[in-house]
């Protein structure tokens, strides 16, 4: 079978990718065999389509086995396929538009010609659930209850999460208010955003929610926040996160692409995990604030009651 020879075409690939997969490519370019040396071009001139293809699609359009592209992850410094296409994946999810996502995976379902595609349903529960088991392999159980420390002696916490992230900011804050006295959640600039910044203390704890593309305010925020002497917990998906410099504690959440629309399961996963395990922390104050919480919401008829028996005396 005739290979192409390594070349130096790097400049078709997005920065980030440069810096990381690409560089591991050149220092090990002369451990390559002919068929390995085959793989790198592929990777090097069609990285994006990396990140869909399966071990055996990608062994086909090469021609190799499967255990060349195997042994060329291991070569690599990478735990097997899976591994290095969740660090492609990772990469160019930074820089893609949400067309670009779009057109990117459609464009990655045409390699489904001659087999049964899986619809968009099967494709978003796989990759969430996929997101939920890497969740438990990303996270480090002494960073974890680092930060659990840290919250339990905080003066304040703030919440820090724009476009995208900015459901998963007010998720969050809206839960850990029910037992946290003095929290904020902040979605960009303004009065209420500096007020907020002013008030911090190196006491207070600031969590930066931040995945692709990585809005600008919230890393603007989180310089603000340090200057204050806060501490920073960044919640992102990649170590080229820009919030990454500015965090004490990191907590890599994995998600995937799927289209245009961001896979959240795993950011909420963690979120529900950190307000459950606080909220422990001290049961009876959990009790008292929830008590509170439960009397405000009668007192103002917060919550419509259900149809239960209406409908079972109607049948």
């Amino acid at each position: 079978m005739a290979v192409k020879r390594y070349s130096k075409k790097s400049d078709v690939v997005s920065p980030p990718l440069q810096l990381a997969l690409v560089e591991k490519l050149k220092r090990e370019v002369e451990n390559f065999t002919p068929r390995q040396r085959g793989l790198a071009e592929f990777i090097l001139q069609n990285p994006e389509s990396l990140a869909f293809l399966t071990i055996t699609d990608l062994a086909k359009k090469v021609g190799v086995s499967e255990a060349t592209v195997t042994r060329f992850c291991s070569i690599l410094g990478y735990d097997g396929y899976a591994h290095l296409c969740r660090e492609v994946q990772q990469t160019i999810q930074s820089e893609l538009s949400m067309v670009g996502r779009f057109q990117l995976v459609r464009s990655m379902g045409h390699q489904f010609v001659n087999t049964q595609s899986p619809s968009a349903f099967e494709r978003v529960l796989s990759n969430e659930i996929e997101n939920l088991i890497n969740l438990t392999r990303n996270i480090r159980t002494v960073e974890f209850y680092r930060c659990i420390d840290l919250m339990t002696a905080a003066d304040q916490i703030c919440i820090v999460g724009a476009m995208a992230s900015s459901p998963l900011a007010s998720y969050f804050g809206y839960m850990l208010e029910k037992i946290f006295a003095r929290v904020a959640v902040l979605h960009g600039h303004g009065s209420t955003a500096s007020a907020v910044c002013n008030s911090l203390t190196p006491h207070s704890m600031v969590f930066l929610i931040s995945f692709p593309r990585y809005p600008r305010v919230t890393v603007e925020l989180g310089q603000l926040a340090t200057k204050r002497g806060a501490h920073l917990i960044a919640i992102t998906n990649s170590p080229v996160s820009p919030v990454l410099p500015l965090a004490t504690i990191t907590f890599f959440i994995p998600v995937g692409i799927v289209s245009f629309i961001d896979a959240y399961a795993a950011p909420i996963a963690f979120i529900n995990a950190l307000v459950t395990e606080l909220s422990e922390r001290d049961p009876k104050a959990t009790q008292r604030s929830l008590n509170l919480f439960d009397e405000y919401v009668s007192q103002e008829g917060l919550f419509l009651r259900s149809n239960t028996k209406k409908t079972s005396e109607t049948k």
